[in-house]
């Protein structure tokens, strides 16, 4: 199984030549603000799976739960293709949106939910979990 994505303006590709490891959707507000909207929506996939092309801008910054993470973005167009969490240096977090076909992602939790707005309905099937599940980013 193998995914492939990149950016809007195309000076971005990449390619996973691996299955996803986890598919979830976050609600902190530091994947609201990555996503412009009310949550990120993440596959997860060992990093040294990911092979990308072209210039990716990365800026660190601190998450809800005080973990460094780095977010890899296309400096041409903006669009955020990934998430590289300092305590998990063996994983890569990607975007759904930046995927060329996202027609296989299921989130299996919603993380975060406390944080979450009435108006960004999400699949009430899915289960939510008020903050974070575990010591991983």
């Amino acid at each position: 199984m193998g995914f492939s994505g990149g950016c809007s303006c195309g000076a971005v590709r990449y390619v996973i030549a691996a299955p996803p490891l986890r598919a979830f959707q976050c609600q902190c507000r530091d994947c609201q603000k990555d996503s412009g909207g009310g949550h990120s929506s993440v596959f997860v996939f060992p990093r040294a799976a990911f092979a990308v092309t072209g210039e990716v801008r990365e800026i660190a910054r601190e998450s809800d739960r005080g973990a460094i993470k780095r977010k890899g973005f296309c400096p041409s167009c903006g669009v955020a293709i990934y998430n590289k969490p300092d305590r998990v240096p063996d994983m890569i977090g990607i975007y759904v949106g930046s995927l060329d076909d996202a027609a296989s992602f299921k989130p299996q939790a919603i993380f975060y939910a406390a944080r979450g707005y009435a108006w960004d309905a999400l699949d009430a099937d899915v289960p939510r979990v008020p903050e974070w599940h575990t010591s991983r980013s």
